[in-house]
């Protein structure tokens, strides 16, 4: 990756920061335009993480594909026999981060397509709430053992989605109300809990990226101040949406761009759905609403560049 573009090497040349004749070994010291070595390091990942998915989405549609024709000892065959020789492989082969990482992706795909079909011939945990909880709480050892922050951030997303699929069912309703409202207090809580705690420890410890669970908080709050709009939520939410707002500015201020992006992304959000509520548009004001949403993006987008540029 490169932490200094072409474009912030022509402004220091602009603003006489950097001489005019140094320009060119500048940009063979940042490797721009990127080398041939530079590409086959990028092509060699990118086929490995596409090799590891199309492995494990491969095995998942043989098996549904030919559901009628294989029995029920030959689907798990099909299932268990990769899952197996791959779990030999992560024991006795040492391997470099990236392939050790890709390949436990391809040990999570294959686990929860197993799951899956343990579930549907045996109806045992057949319930969709069911099978993704199991493959969280299957995956955790897996990456304790594997040190791997991406199987960390797949159980974390299944979690979530057991426990939004567990609240359709009603059966949280057997404890205490929990409508629509209170799931996504629930869950933007949650993440925003986990952001907290995650930029609070050393980051050799932290089992996924802070950075995740801030977006996923944002996402959430971002939605119930959409829903607060048009008096679905509770008015509390925007004292939480602006701390949301301040914190992720805080935060990721000349750190972390995508992240300002997300801010700029809620912004625009309510900034629109407000002057829709408002305005109640006819095919005229929609025109308006678009021109409107294409002058804060532009806004937006040369803030973020602005913040790129200080930030390198």
């Amino acid at each position: 990756m490169h932490l200094t573009s072409r474009q912030t090497l022509l402004d220091w040349v602009r603003r006489g920061r950097l001489p005019r004749a140094s320009l060119p070994a500048a940009l063979a010291l940042c490797d721009l335009p990127p080398g041939p070595a530079r590409w086959q390091w990028l092509f060699d990942r990118l086929l490995l993480w596409l090799g590891c998915l199309c492995l494990g989405a491969g095995l998942v549609f043989f098996v549904a594909f030919n559901w009628q024709a294989l029995g029920r000892l030959s689907r798990l065959a099909l299932l268990e026999l990769p899952l197996l020789a791959m779990l030999l492989v992560l024991w006795r082969k040492p391997m470099s981060d990236t392939p050790r990482q890709a390949l436990l992706l391809a040990l999570a795909l294959n686990l929860g397509a197993l799951l899956a079909l343990v579930g549907q011939t045996y109806q045992t945990g057949a319930d969709p709430w069911q099978l993704f909880a199991t493959w969280a709480l299957m995956l955790l050892p897996l990456a304790a053992l594997g040190r791997s922050p991406l199987l960390w951030t797949l159980a974390w997303l299944l979690g979530q989605l057991a426990l939004v699929l567990y609240w359709r069912l009603g059966l949280l309703d057997l404890f205490f109300s929990f409508n629509e409202e209170a799931l996504g207090w629930c869950l933007t809580l949650l993440n925003a809990a986990l952001w907290g705690l995650l930029i609070l420890v050393p980051a050799r410890y932290a089992l996924i990226p802070s950075w995740l669970a801030g977006l996923a908080a944002g996402l959430g709050i971002t939605l119930l101040t959409l829903l607060a709009l048009f008096d679905a939520a509770s008015p509390w939410v925007w004292p939480a949406w602006l701390a949301w707002l301040g914190a992720a500015y805080l935060r990721w201020h000349h750190r972390f761009i995508a992240g300002l992006a997300m801010g700029c992304l809620s912004l625009i959000a309510v900034i629109l759905a407000a002057l829709g509520k408002w305005m109640e548009p006819d095919m005229n004001g929609f025109l308006l609403l678009a021109l409107i949403a294409i002058g804060l993006s532009v806004m937006a987008s040369r803030w973020l560049q602005q913040q790129r540029r200080q930030h390198v």
